[in-house]
């Protein structure tokens, strides 16, 4: 299947669908969220109330909202389902039936993760939804999160997880969520919107967060984009370790000019010196293959990997090397959280970066974390 045709009316999405081959989505066997994701939804909710003048009925779920915090200290994840519960909890007692939309903004722009998205509008917007899905992945649990995208269309399709209970509210806060960071770095809204919820009140007020009116009790929740195809096909053979990681045009270009100046700056013609830079630079976007990392320096990936084999290491040694040199940089930040570090470092989830740490270093992420200091080396 194929996204092919959108025809909106108002709330009205209709999708011709052809030859298209849909991601499979993936679901945790145990759900969880990353606490800080929870302490900032709880964060907004206090911020919210002040905008709304409203300040005062936050005194009757404080104790509530402290009781989560202090629960939630010292732990990287929290249980999945609760969260959702709570939502619905807090929802009622404030009479608040779309709270999660309202928040999503609130919670979004103080929140330092996300806040690194508001300013990657340098990417392609297929890019950039791909950054998003792999940022969602490792913080929540709650949902599997797949792409769908054609010549001229971009969808994000949240699929809630299957075995537990998830609020309306954790679904309208991750699409308002994710509306809200595409229109601050693109200035652009989606072309249509499904949700698997029902409409709650003023009906106006989806148009007003989310930029566009949505089909409520739709099959799916998914956030549909127009946008022109400039993802670069490249159908190379990959080895087992290596995954495509498609770039704009764009970003390409603008990647390889990075390089070049670098280059230039550093008066170096190392491979590994190069490579290390653009495994530095792509990072965040996911793990830079090896045939990503010899398109961008004009090379065949076995030319790349002759050249760097003459000085003594190979891709994965310095995918490897730069992981762990920026790890240990990261957690000298308090401000960030594994989850923060896990992103940044290109892994799938904490677990795969947990266990990779300890293979570097002998220590987990927190044992070397407290060691910072003088001692750290």
């Amino acid at each position: 299947m194929e996204l092919q045709a959108i025809d909106i009316e108002e709330n009205a999405l209709t999708l011709i669908e052809d030859d298209f081959t849909p991601e499979i989505p993936k679901f945790a066997s145990d759900p969880t969220v990353a606490a800080e994701t929870v302490k900032s939804h709880l964060f907004a909710l206090q911020n919210y109330l002040e905008s709304a003048n409203r300040e005062s009925e936050y005194v009757s779920v404080q104790r509530m909202v402290e009781g989560l915090l202090q629960a939630f200290a010292g732990q990287s994840r929290v249980s999945a389902e609760p969260v959702g519960r709570n939502l619905d909890l807090i929802s009622d007692w404030l009479g608040e039936p779309r709270l999660g939309l309202s928040l999503a903004s609130f919670s979004s722009r103080s929140h330092p993760r996300l806040d690194f998205f508001f300013r990657q509008s340098h990417l392609g917007l297929f890019d950039y939804c791909r950054m998003l899905k792999r940022y969602l992945t490792i913080t929540t649990d709650v949902f599997s999160v797949t792409l769908e995208r054609n010549d001229s269309q971009l969808a994000l399709v949240f699929h809630p997880h299957p075995d537990i209970y998830v609020s309306r509210h954790q679904i309208e806060g991750v699409v308002a969520s994710v509306c809200d960071a595409i229109l601050d770095s693109y200035a652009i809204t989606p072309d249509a919107i499904q949700l698997m919820t029902a409409a709650e009140g003023d009906i106006s007020e989806y148009s007003r967060v989310l930029g566009r009116l949505p089909e409520f009790n739709a099959a799916t929740t998914r956030i549909v984009f127009s946008t022109a195809m400039d993802i670069r096909h490249r159908y190379v053979e990959l080895s087992q370790d290596d995954e495509p990681v498609p770039l704009s045009e764009q970003a390409f270009r603008s990647i390889q000019a990075l390089e070049i100046l670098h280059r230039q700056e550093a008066d170096s013609e190392r491979w590994s010196d190069r490579c290390r830079f653009l495994v530095e630079l792509l990072l965040s976007t996911g793990e830079p293959s090896k045939t990503l990392i010899a398109e961008l320096l004009a090379v065949t990936p076995r030319t790349l990997q002759r050249r760097l084999a003459d000085e003594g290491t190979g891709h994965r040694e310095l995918l490897n090397q730069v992981r762990e040199d920026k790890a240990k940089e990261y957690l000298r930040s308090e401000d960030l959280s594994l989850d923060d570090i896990a992103f940044l470092l290109g892994f799938k989830d904490t677990a795969v970066f947990y266990r990779a740490f300890k293979q570097w270093t002998r220590m987990t992420p927190g044992e070397y974390r407290a060691l910072r200091g003088e001692y750290l080396v």
